[in-house]
């Protein structure tokens, strides 16, 4: 009963939490402040703004993306007196707001610095920027937003480089959570839905149907069962925001950056089973954060954990020996028709 009411009583933190931390790397927080004063204007929370410096042996390479650090990247004491200076402005104009603020310029390892903050601060939100493109001009996430999102355990909310300059997406009234069905139930919900009223926001479920399924079983069937099981999640209740249920089918991380243009999504709920360093970069999460054209809150869902690792385990058989591919298959289209 104890784990039961804990448990409740985090997601709800997580929902509308008191204190969040903003990670900025000075390039980015003209960006980060609409959303940070948002999200703290809706949650009633204090903002703590941190930027970390990197070990010495880092900052020379670091030394074109940070202009506190440009030119004096020789002398640590410059370097966190300059970081400072440019938080103090931060702070000043939060606090115009009527928002509590304070902010650190620290030095070490970003993740380490940084999860040790969301501890001594009890934060319950990480919000983080991120921007670049590969040598192709594809979407990517840098590389210490995707160490964040893989190791911190508080849900992270990414404002990527095509959020940064739409502000109107930092007060969400139209939040998109996608929703995968594998081992999921009404509890698996209530952080979603928890949000949505917190912001009082109207929430879409959305499920995506991989195509090779639609092809093995009768795709009537098949649309029914998945209509009908995403609307059993929604509670019967006229207490909670507005909840749609949107069903289609495709490549998961394209449909989902679809619907959310077609939905004018001011903010994607994505739950996350977590990852390995070695299959983020392959993942649907990494696809709709890197491309994504409004924030994405991600967080950890339990229930997934035990599946997702299932499957990474038969992905990497496949990869090791393409004919296990054929036995995967079937037994996958043998779980489908039995879920039918």
């Amino acid at each position: 009963m104890q784990k039961l009411v804990e448990s409740q009583f985090e997601k709800c933190m997580f929902a509308a939490p008191d204190r969040i931390l903003v990670a900025t790397d000075l390039t980015d927080v003209d960006s980060l402040v609409p959303h940070a004063i948002a999200q703290a204007k809706i949650c009633s929370a204090k903002l703590t703004f941190i930027h970390v410096i990197p070990p010495a042996q880092a900052i020379r390479s670091q030394r074109d993306a940070n202009p506190c650090s440009a030119n004096s990247y020789h002398d640590p004491a410059k370097i966190i007196r300059d970081a400072r200076l440019a938080l103090l402005g931060v702070e000043r104009q939060v606090e115009t707001q009527g928002i509590p603020c304070e902010t650190k310029a620290l030095q070490g390892s970003v993740r380490d610095v940084i999860a040790r903050e969301i501890r001594k601060t009890d934060s319950c939100r990480l919000i983080v920027g991120t921007h670049g493109c590969s040598s192709k001009g594809r979407p990517m996430l840098g590389s210490v937003a995707s160490d964040l999102l893989i190791s911190i355990e508080v849900p992270v909310m990414v404002v990527g480089h095509g959020a940064r300059e739409l502000v109107e997406h930092s007060v969400p009234r139209r939040i998109l959570h996608p929703v995968s069905l594998m081992d999921i139930d009404h509890s698996s919900m209530q952080l979603p839905l928890n949000v949505a009223q917190t912001c009082r926001a109207e929430l879409t479920l959305l499920h995506v149907i991989d195509p090779d399924l639609m092809k093995c079983i009768n795709p009537e069937r098949v649309i029914e069962w998945a209509g009908a099981r995403l609307r059993s999640l929604v509670p019967d209740t006229d207490l909670m925001p507005k909840v749609n249920t949107r069903i289609c089918y495709g490549e998961t991380a394209e449909e989902i950056l679809k619907a959310a243009e077609q939905t004018q999504t001011d903010l994607i709920l994505l739950g996350s089973s977590g990852h390995s360093s070695w299959s983020f970069n392959e993942s649907v999460a990494y696809r709709v954060l890197s491309a994504s054209s409004c924030p994405v809150l991600t967080y950890t869902h339990e229930p997934y954990r035990t599946q997702i690792e299932v499957l990474e385990a038969m992905h990497r058989k496949v990869m090791a020996d393409p004919y296990e591919r054929v036995s995967i298959s079937r037994q996958t289209d043998r779980s489908a028709a039995r879920a039918l």
